[in-house]
C-alpha cells in the first residue's frame, strides 16, 4: 500500500501500515483510517486498550473513495478483542466499520471476543474466508456484553457465521450467506450457546449449510440457557432442503440443563426448510405473525413447539403462545405440521395454511 511509516499518519501523508503503532496505548477516541482501494496482508491485531470507552472508542474505519479497504490473513485470527486467552480485564470500547476482512479460505476467526469484552460495534463490514467469522469465548467475572453487529455481509465462512455466548447483543441488518458450505450438522449460519438479552432483527440468512443446492444442517440455532431472546423480522431462505435442515432451532443440544425464558419470535419469514421454527424447553415462548413458505413438493414442518424429553435438568415446556402464523404451500403435494404444539397450558390460535395460487401472493409473496 502506498504511504510511508515515516509519515505523520495524516490523510495527506499516510503511514503504510500499523507497524510501530501500539494500538493499545492510543488515547480514547482515536480513529485509525484505511484508504479505500488499499490492501493489507497479514493483518492481525490484539486489542486490549485500557483508555477506550463506549463514548470514546478506538475506531477502525475507511476513508477516500472506491472499494472497502481489504484486510487479509491466511492463518490464526484477525481481530482479537480482549487481549489473549486468560485475560481478565474488563476490556472494550471499539468500533470496526467499512472494511473487508478476508481469511483467504484458511484463517481461523475474523473476530474473537475473548473472555471479558464490552461495548464493541462491528458494522458495514464484509467478512469472508474464515473458519468462523465471529466467535465468543466469554469468562468471569464480566463475560462478553454490549456487542452490536450491524449491516455486515458474512459469507462463505467454512464453519459458522457466528458462534458463542453473548449478553446484551444486537444482531441487526446483517446478511449471513453460504456459511458452513460443507453442510455439517455441527455447524450453522449462526449458533448462540447461551446468554441474556439477545436480539436478532431484520437479518437475512441465505443458503447456509447447503451442499449442491440442498440445505443439510442448521441456519439460526440456539442452545444452552438463554434469558431474554427476541427474534423478529428475519428472512431465512433455502432453495431446497433435506429433513435434517433446521431454519430456526431454539432447542436442547447439551447434556447439561437447558432453558429458554422470555422468548419472542415474530414477523419472520422462513422459506424451504425441512423444519421451520422449532422450540423446546421454552416455557412461555411467544411465536406470532411468522410466515413459512414451501415451494417444494415435500414435507416442511413449519411450527413445532414443545415435546421431546427433559433430562439433565432441562426445563419442561408450558404456556406457549402460538398465534397468527401462516404456512404457504405452493404445491399440492406439500405437507407437514402447520403448528404442532406440545406445551401444557398453551394458547394456539389463527394459524393457517394457504395453498395453490394464493400461496404466492399477499403475505405469502417472497
Amino acid at each position: 500500500m502506498p504511504g510511508s511509516n515515516s509519515n505523520p499518519g495524516t490523510q495527506a501523508a499516510p503511514k503504510q501500515n500499523l507497524s510501530g503503532i501500539n494500538v493499545n496505548a492510543l488515547p480514547a477516541g482515536t480513529r485509525l483510517l484505511f484508504n479505500r482501494g488499499g490492501a493489507w496482508s497479514n493483518f492481525s491485531v490484539f486489542l486490549e486498550n485500557p483508555n477506550t470507552t463506549a463514548a470514546a472508542p478506538l475506531t477502525f474505519d475507511a476513508y477516500g473513495s472506491g472499494v472497502a479497504p481489504l484486510m487479509r490473513v491466511a492463518s490464526n485470527n484477525m481481530f482479537n478483542v480482549g487481549g489473549g486467552w486468560g485475560n481478565t480485564s474488563n476490556d472494550g470500547g471499539y468500533v470496526v466499520r467499512n472494511l473487508k476482512l478476508d481469511g483467504m479460505g484458511t484463517a481461523e476467526w475474523a473476530v474473537w471476543f475473548i473472555q471479558n469484552v464490552r461495548d464493541v460495534t462491528f458494522e458495514n463490514n464484509e467478512i469472508t474466508g474464515f473458519r468462523i467469522a465471529i466467535n465468543s469465548n466469554d469468562g468471569s467475572p464480566y463475560g462478553v456484553t454490549g456487542i452490536t453487529l450491524r449491516n455486515n455481509n458474512v459469507h462463505r465462512n467454512r464453519a459458522m457465521g457466528l458462534l458463542g455466548h453473548y449478553d446484551n447483543i444486537l444482531i441487526e441488518g446483517n446478511t449471513f450467506e453460504a456459511n458452513n458450505f460443507s453442510g455439517s450438522t455441527f455447524d450453522h449460519g449462526t449458533y448462540i450457546g447461551g446468554g441474556h438479552n439477545i436480539t436478532l432483527r431484520n437479518n437475512r440468512y441465505i443458503r447456509n449449510s447447503t451442499v449442491n443446492g440442498t440445505c443439510l444442517g442448521g441456519n439460526m440455532t440456539f442452545h444452552g440457557q438463554i434469558d431474554g431472546l427476541l427474534v423478529e423480522g428475519n428472512v431465512i431462505e433455502q432453495d431446497a432442503s433435506a429433513a435434517s435442515c433446521w431454519l430456526m432451532s431454539i432447542t436442547q443440544g447439551y447434556a447439561t440443563a437447558e432453558w429458554f425464558r422470555n422468548v419472542i419470535v415474530r414477523n419472520n419469514v422462513l422459506i424451504n426448510g425441512g423444519n421451520g421454527i422449532v422450540a423446546q424447553s421454552a416455557p412461555g415462548i411467544v411465536v406470532e405473525d411468522n410466515v413459512s413458505i414451501n415451494t417444494q413438493g415435500s414435507v416442511l414442518n413449519s411450527f413445532m413447539i414443545g415435546g421431546g424429553s427433559f433430562s439433565g435438568g432441562d426445563v419442561p415446556d408450558a404456556n406457549a403462545v402460538v398465534r397468527n402464523n401462516t404456512v404457504c404451500r405452493v404445491h399440492a403435494s406439500s405437507s407437514g405440521y402447520i403448528a404442532n404444539v406440545n406445551s401444557p397450558g398453551a394458547t394456539v390460535s389463527n394459524n393457517v395454511a394457504v395453498t395453490g395460487a394464493a400461496a404466492t401472493s399477499g403475505v405469502c409473496a417472497r
